[in-house]
Parts: C-alpha cells; structure tokens; sequence
C-alpha cells in the first residue's frame, strides 16, 4: 500500500490490519517514523514517489515474498509550487500516475491469481462534477509531465497546479481501466473518495488558503452524499480491498457517496480506450523499467482486443 500514513490511508490501514488475516506492507519516505496508529503493526519500506527510481528499488524488494494479494495505490500530492520530481517530471502527474503506474508494471509478476489493484482517484477528473478544482483540457502524458510544452499552460501558478492534479486524476481512472483490458484476470478499480477535508492533500498550498483547507474546512464543511470524512472513505477503501462483493471489478470507478460505494460512470475522456491505451504506451516510456521483472507467475487470461 502507498499513502497509509495519513488521511484516508492511514484509516484503511487500521481497517486493514483489523482484520485478523491481513499482513500489510506499506511504502513510506521514512519507514522508520511511522504514525503511533501503525507502529509495530505492520513491514515498513522505503519509497519515494517522486522517484522512479525508488519505485524500482521498492518493488525489487518483493522479489522472495510471497505472492501479492491486494496492491493498493493510495499516494497523492496537489503540488501548487511548480516542483518537479527527481527525473524531472512536474511533481503532481508524476507522484500520482507515473510512480503508481510503474510500480503496477514492476509488481504485476508478483500478483496472486485474480488479485486486485485499487487506486484511489477522484471525482475532480470530470468537468461535469463542478467540484471546483479546473478540470482537465487534456490526457496528453508528455505535455502533463512536462507542462511548459503545453501552449495552453494556465498563466498563473495555482490554477495550474490544480489542473495538473486533477489532469493526474483522471490518468488514475483510465490506468484502472486499461488494466481491466490487459489483465481481465485481475479485480481493477479506481476510486473517488469524495471531497474530503482534513487528509493534508493541500498541505503544499502557500499562506491563508494552506491554512484555510488543512484546519478551518473540515470544521466548516457539512457532511452530504458527496462530502465525506477521511475515517468513512479510508473504511470503504478498505472494503475495496477486501470484501468479496467487489472482486471481479474490472476496469471499475466506484465512487464514495455517504456511508455507501456505487458503481459511477467516470467522465467521458476516460470513456475513450484508444486515449487509455496511448496513455499506457507514453507512460511506460516516460517511467520505462529499467531491470527486466521476473517471468509472470501465473499465465493471464487472454484478452480478445489483443492488448495483453
């Protein structure tokens, strides 16, 4: 699991090892500084995300362990402050999508037989959502990853930022549904947690507004269908990766509304398979892995697009 040290994360994470037969491995920056809610509780190992080449030495890591059963992909940043990642890359796209989507290429050989992989998304990727964020123009990796390519680049600084997150996003959607073509054998669903205050996602914002989202919101903010806690969704992240009601999702957007999970339709760029398979191709090229994986432990069902 990435993202289990705080926010929603960190309350999947307890949901998680609550349960009596879950051994949790998480990827944290500092393994060693784990929340009081963790410690002792579950394996620790270093991960950097916005690091490609942490993510590699991560999932080597997994070479001798037992086979994967769940792999749950929570980590994001909304960088408002024009940083970029360690190989260059603007740090939202490249901490949310390319970190996440080349850990699931490295761990994909290591995936117990119809395992599942869930990433948490959100409803932001949609224009027809009106959550206020700007939604995303394009799903173009080179120009998300290196945005002073793009001539429609927003002029100033935070509306930019927030349009890289959202654009990052909707690049987790469609990732969720690709893997649902390339490996119908495996459970693949992204997730849109709701809006949800207090889950330190705005902790990169400057002055007044970092202080107003990360401690005055989440007293302000009313719970509805749509508004939800960072306990409630960690909970139904949680459920995602456990309960058998939701194996056999493939390709899925599940989205958080009150105390439930309902299946939703993503926007309709993400709706657009070729975009998702040319999305794929780019973003394995721009986070391409760099040590052979070893050979696939359980031969996947064929896929009749022949996009396997």
């Amino acid at each position: 699991m990435t993202g289990a040290t705080g926010g929603i994360g960190l309350a999947a994470a307890k949901r998680l090892l609550a349960e009596p037969k879950v051994s949790l491995i998480v990827g944290a920056r500092a393994p060693d500084r784990l929340p009081a809610d963790l410690a002792g509780r579950l394996e620790a190992r270093s991960l950097d995300l916005a690091s490609l080449a942490s993510v590699e030495a991560f999932a080597a890591t997994f070479a001798d362990d037992p086979e994967i059963d769940v792999l749950i992909l929570n980590a994001g940043i909304q960088n408002v402050s024009d940083a970029t990642s360690a190989d260059g890359f603007e740090l939202s796209f490249a901490v949310n999508h390319l970190a996440h989507h080349l850990l699931i290429r490295a761990l994909l050989p290591h995936l117990a037989r119809n395992g599942r992989i869930v990433l948490t998304a959100s409803g932001t990727h949609d224009p027809d959502e009106d959550t206020g964020l700007p939604p995303p123009r394009h799903i173009d990796a080179a120009k998300l990853a290196w945005p002073k390519q793009d001539p429609d680049l927003d002029p100033r600084r935070m509306t930019r930022g927030r349009r890289a997150y959202t654009a990052s996003k909707l690049a987790n959607v469609m990732t969720a549904r690709e893997l649902g073509q390339r490996r119908p054998d495996l459970t693949t669903v992204a997730l849109d947690p709701g809006f949800t205050p207090g889950t330190g996602l705005a902790r990169d914002y400057p002055g007044p507004a970092g202080l107003i989202f990360r401690f005055i919101l989440p007293r302000l903010v009313r719970r509805t269908a749509r508004v939800s806690t960072p306990e409630n969704s960690g909970r139904l992240l949680a459920a995602l990766a456990t309960d058998e009601r939701y194996a056999g999702l493939r390709g899925r957007y599940m989205a958080v509304r009150g105390e439930a999970l309902i299946e939703t339709r993503p926007s309709a760029v993400a709706h657009d398979d070729a975009l998702a398979a040319r999305l794929w191709e780019d973003s394995a090229r721009l986070a391409p892995l760099r040590t052979a994986p070893p050979q696939v432990r359980h031969e996947p069902t064929p896929v009749a697009a022949g996009r396997g």
